[in-house]
């Protein structure tokens, strides 16, 4: 599917890339499928890292950001309450708050 949206992480060693095809992928700086990681019911437009690279954060058009431990490769929690799609996400400096 199409690409929306791609990160570095903070430490320049793994790239997360959201797609149309529901899923954040995770690869090495030398393009290495590193996981996928799964939840989303629409496309996923952005992903985030977290400052401390422990996280990531994808918005999708199914209206949900969901934030995900990357070394687990698990959901941590799924926000919902917009009522259209959600096309941006960003961490504060210390991760503390989207």
């Amino acid at each position: 599917g199409s690409v929306w949206s791609v990160a570095w992480s903070l430490d320049g060693e793994t790239i997360a890339s959201g797609s149309s095809d529901r899923s954040v992928l995770l690869w090495s700086k030398t393009g290495k499928h590193k996981g996928t990681l799964e939840g989303h019911s629409d496309d996923v437009t952005c992903v985030a890292w977290s400052p401390d690279g422990e996280f990531a954060a994808s918005t999708s058009d199914d209206r949900t950001l969901k934030i995900w431990n990357v070394q687990t490769m698990q959901e941590v929690c799924t926000l919902t309450g917009h009522s259209d799609w959600v096309f941006s996400v960003a961490w504060n400096h210390d991760g503390s708050l989207l």
